[in-house]
């Protein structure tokens, strides 16, 4: 039988309890190419074991907690000689129906994620992997899922947040960082929920909190007069005829730029829109917006963008940024304003003209839920005038 290796330190709960709380735990070699190691905590601590890999590296697994506070279950909570059992049944694989595997890192994780995601909506794969390779993998990409602890993901939330004395800009920056956990968190929590990955523990990121009441709705928006004030100010014609769309179908502007001619079903009076944030849908068209369609596709290949440049090519990424700041400065409007602030007055418009909410939602693809609480100052404005209009009445006036 192989003799377990001895620790003084470790062995005894009295004596783990002993040392400092620290970041880095302490290690024991167990057997050659794996060391246990004990990681103090707050509260109870860890066991973990680090594998030499033979190619002067090693890998790292959290494998349990010590019995520092409860008694040992024999799987999740473990004493120094049932760790010291385990890490070395995990270094080398001997666990029933097991093969020894290196630990997933982070980088494999998010590749994982980002290929799912991607047969699912190309879009949305394209955001969460810009925003990852930008801002989260340089710093975790090299470290195991298993090493990830709550503080340094905390240390990387609190980093991306803008030390400045603007209260709005340091909001954005919070709503931004928000943005980007949820997708870290759904990566690490993909990996988690694959068994062939052998992870359990979650904590380390479950419990990073985002920040409280940094999100806010888009509140430019524009009526009809501003939108045609808008577009007599626009220089470009292919841009003015993307405002007209925006405007008179409440899309978005990557779904926009994503439809051909053959999208547009003049006879259905409808716009198939083939990509989106939630997907492809049909757009019903109102009759201004199918005669400005019609003239848009009129003796047009029907591969052609619908929708184009002034050069004839189809509208790419933020190709509508600055058009958008110059056609807004030259009409003397708001300069905060985007191209999103077109849907946002579309759906507006819609509420204040009576359009029930579940067929306005449809139509934009969006949830009702989601206009509920973004539009609810419009929503609130019109409550009194929709029971006036549209509520029964027992005797005729």
């Amino acid at each position: 039988m192989a003799r377990s290796a001895r620790a003084p330190k470790l062995e005894t709960r009295t004596n783990r309890l002993k040392l400092p709380v620290a970041k880095k735990p302490i290690y024991v070699r167990v057997a050659p190419g794996i060391s246990l190691g004990y990681r103090r905590n707050e509260t109870a601590g860890t066991w973990v074991v680090r594998v030499a890999d033979g190619c002067s590296s090693s890998w790292t697994k959290r494998i349990g907690v010590a019995d520092d506070f409860d008694e040992s279950d024999g799987q999740r909570i473990l004493t120094y000689w049932e760790a010291q059992a385990l890490s070395k049944t995990k270094a080398r694989g001997d666990e029933p129906g097991g093969a020894r595997q290196t630990p997933l890192t982070v980088e494999r994780a998010a590749a994982a994620y980002l290929a799912g995601l991607e047969a699912r909506n190309q879009r949305t794969a394209n955001d969460a992997r810009l925003r990852l390779n930008r801002l989260f993998l340089p710093r975790f990409g090299a470290k195991h899922v298993s090493e990830l602890i709550r503080r340094q993901i905390e240390a990387w939330r609190d980093g991306l947040v803008r030390r400045c004395d603007d209260p709005e800009q340091r909001r954005r920056s919070q709503d931004t960082a928000n943005r980007v956990l949820s997708i870290v968190k759904a990566m690490l929590n993909h990996a988690v929920s694959d068994p062939a990955n052998g992870l359990s523990d979650d904590s380390a990121w479950r419990l990073v909190r985002p920040f409280q009441r940094v999100g806010r709705a888009r509140e430019v928006h524009f009526v009809a007069a501003e939108v045609l004030r808008l577009l007599e100010h626009c220089d470009d014609p292919g841009f003015r005829d993307l405002l007209t769309a925006g405007f008179l179908t409440g899309a978005r502007y990557g779904e926009l730029a994503a439809c051909r001619v053959r999208h547009f079903d003049s006879t259905g009076e409808t716009l198939h829109v083939p990509s989106g944030k939630t997907g492809a849908r049909t757009v019903i068209l109102q009759p201004e917006a199918v005669t400005f369609f019609v003239r848009l596709a009129a003796g047009r290949p029907q591969d052609a963008p619908l929708l184009c440049r002034i050069n004839g090519e189809a509208w790419g990424a933020s190709h509508q940024v600055r058009p958008m700041k110059r056609a807004l400065a030259a009409a003397k409007l708001d300069p905060t304003g985007t191209f999103y602030a077109l849907r946002h007055s579309y759906i507006s418009r819609a509420i204040e003209a009576g359009v029930p909410l579940n067929v306005v939602a449809d139509n934009c693809g969006t949830s009702v839920r989601m206009i509920e609480t973004t539009y609810a100052k419009v929503l609130a404005t019109k409550r009194r005038e929709f029971i006036i209009n549209g509520a029964p009445r027992l005797f005729a006036a």
